[in-house]
This record gives C-alpha cells, sequence and structure tokens, in this order.
C-alpha cells in the first residue's frame, strides 16, 4: 500500500490477493485468495497489519468469471463478503432438425 502522505510502500500480506475491497470505515483491506489451494476471504488492518481470516472458500463453488478477470468478489454495506456462486448445471443436448 503507498501512503501519499509519507511517500512510502507498506506491505500488507504475504500472499495471492484477488479482488482487493475497502471496508466502509477504511480500517481494513479485504480480499479473497482464490485462486490458491486453500481459498479464503481474509482482512488486513491498516494499523498494524494484522491478517486475518474471514471465512474459508474450502467448498464454496464460485461462479468461474468469463474473459481475462478473475471471479468477483465486494463487500456487503456490513462489511461482509459478497461472492457469486454457481449453482447451475452444464448440460449438452443434440437437436436433428428438418425443414419443411
Amino acid at each position: 500500500m503507498f501512503n501519499t502522505a509519507t511517500l512510502k510502500w507498506t506491505e500488507l500480506a504475504k500472499t495471492v490477493m484477488n479482488s482487493v475491497a475497502w471496508s466502509g470505515d477504511s480500517r481494513h483491506i479485504y480480499f479473497d485468495t482464490y485462486p490458491s489451494r486453500e481459498a479464503a476471504v481474509f482482512r488486513v488492518r491498516i494499523s498494524d497489519q494484522k491478517l486475518e481470516r474471514v471465512t474459508s472458500l474450502k467448498d464454496f463453488r464460485r461462479a468461474e468469471s468469463t474473459g481475462w478477470l478473475w471471479p468477483w468478489m465486494g463487500l456487503a454495506p456490513d462489511d461482509s463478503p459478497l461472492l457469486v456462486r454457481d449453482i447451475g448445471s452444464q448440460e449438452i443436448y443434440a437437436l436433428d432438425w428438418e425443414a419443411p
């Protein structure tokens, strides 16, 4: 994180960080660790860089995005994580059509 007042960088965490989001009070930064093996949502406190696991995404069936973007994560007004869950199925059908 870059502090524009002191012009200095601070390392917040040594991990994969995806979908970075500021908390409503600007005291924490939330992120997820997708696509790591032990994906989870974390938050880091800005004042002392304390890292906390908010929730595991171990068995969470996450909707994959299309294109070059990673799956999205955001925050609700109360700072609870919002993620897109895949609850659909994909099926292949074959149709034979004869024009009249």
